[in-house]
């Protein structure tokens, strides 16, 4: 663990049009390959490079890109910084392959529907998850969520004294969530968060495939697989199969035999990937938005005035425009399926040819002028569709509904406390928030 900030640098770059030659950070990763070495080498020096600008200096490398190279065709990946070329990539379902998730969730879930291509599986698994998984339960959700979230600031909020929100709120109100409405508990919170974390960390951050990040997912995967046919068996023992949460519908089904090869299997696969899925991102995005928040007084003046106003909606916008300014994934991964001409009709066009990983850069295109008002002011009434926080096309996130609703109920409470505000940097595990100390006036 380290104490310091590890998310990623989000210093405004300036909105100066194209230039006539690249920038000083595109010169400083032509300069690795101009050095000369062996062809690895150089495409792992140049890997390294792009993540780190990414982690640490990312929306002026991003406006370098979108002004001067909005296509950047590298050895490891080819980077995709315009917000219309980002669209179109995550509209071409057909071509660009959502496969490069597949190995690392194999042997931990299985084949969920993130790692799934438009396939008749996709199809049968995806419109499972839409019959137990349903929008008509958002105001259950938001029951669920607002109730946790205020008995623990509650509880946690008797003085003066520094709180971490992190261990205690951000996480724990997905776990209650995971519990009272998909019916998928571990014997302890601690336990669903160490697992969450583990696997997710496999899925989507362990783009080497390091078989040290690897390991603590198989484990939890299995630990998961485990927890849940006993939990499984405990309902059918006790005759409570009809329950209605995610899981009891999941049974529901299966019992009916309404949908062909809907196994247990398929039963634990669904909901590992449910929970997965949400507890660390919606941790990671109360967290982040909050420290927007802090980092703009009149914002969280605005904020807190709609917390304590009960009004929902302008807290949602608030919490997701922040979002913008430190999004959770600056980008998503794709791997071409065939040759692709990206970005036809315009001068950047781009032959991407079979076989190449893309990433997709939905960070960048968030703050592209080309397409988004003033794209580097804080503007809360942006239309939903600028927002790239839950991708978008047929592999768009599929808990989005949940996660509009839980990420500001979670911070409700917290900013109709009078003088909240934090008290130390956060400290990260990696890319996780481990903990935030904030204070208020009690």
């Amino acid at each position: 663990m380290r104490a310091t900030d590890n998310s990623p640098d989000v210093t405004p770059a300036d909105s100066t049009g194209p230039r006539n030659s690249p920038g000083p950070i595109l010169e400083a990763f032509d300069a690795i390959g101009a050095a000369g070495g062996d062809p690895t080498e150089i495409a792992g020096k140049q890997f390294q490079f792009i993540m780190e600008q990414i982690r640490s200096n990312a929306l002026p490398f991003f406006k370098e890109l979108r002004d001067d190279r909005p296509i950047l065709q590298s050895p490891m990946a080819t980077l995709v910084a315009q917000f219309r070329d980002v669209e179109e990539i995550l509209y071409r379902e057909e071509v660009f392959s959502v496969s490069p998730y597949l190995p690392r969730m194999m042997g931990v879930i299985g084949p969920f529907v993130l790692s799934q291509d438009i396939t008749p599986s996709y199809d049968r698994d995806i419109s499972v998850m839409r019959l137990v998984v349903r929008r008509e339960d958002l105001q259950r959700v938001k029951d669920i969520v607002s109730r946790n979230a205020a008995r623990i600031v509650g509880g946690l909020f008797q003085g003066s004294a520094p709180v971490d929100i992190v261990q205690m709120l951000s996480r724990k109100v997905p776990v209650r969530l995971a519990d009272e409405y998909f019916g998928f508990s571990a014997p302890r919170d601690e336990q669903m968060m160490a697992w969450a974390r583990a696997c997710f960390r496999e899925f989507f951050i362990n783009l080497l495939g390091d078989p040290v990040v690897r390991a603590p997912a198989v484990a939890a995967g299995a630990e998961m697989r485990a927890r849940l046919d006993a939990l499984l068996a405990a309902r059918r023992a006790s005759g409570a199969e009809g329950k209605d949460d995610v899981m009891g519908r999941l049974l529901g089904l299966q019992r009916a035999g309404d949908v062909a090869g809907l196994d247990d299997d398929s039963i634990r696969r669904t909901l590992m990937g449910l929970v997965i899925g949400m507890v660390e991102t919606t941790s990671q995005a109360a967290v982040q938005a909050l420290l927007v928040l802090f980092s703009r007084p009149d914002v969280l003046a605005s904020a807190m005035a709609a917390a304590k106003a009960d009004d929902d909606d302008a807290l949602s916008d608030l919490v997701f425009e922040a979002l913008r300014f430190r999004p959770i994934n600056p980008m998503v991964v794709r791997v071409a399926k065939e040759d692709y001409s990206l970005a036809a009709g315009e001068p950047h066009r781009t032959l991407i040819r079979k076989g190449t990983t893309v990433f997709a850069l939905t960070w960048s295109a968030m703050f592209d002028p080309r397409v988004l008002d003033a794209s580097e002011e804080f503007r809360p009434d942006r239309p939903d569709y600028h927002y790239l926080h839950f991708a978008t096309g047929r592999h768009a996130c599929f808990g989005r509904y949940i996660s509009r609703i839980q990420v500001p109920q979670i911070l409700k409470p917290l900013l109709k406390l009078e003088g909240l505000h934090a008290v130390a940097p956060p400290e990260y595990d990696g890319t996780f928030p481990e903990t935030l100390q904030v204070a208020a006036h009690i």
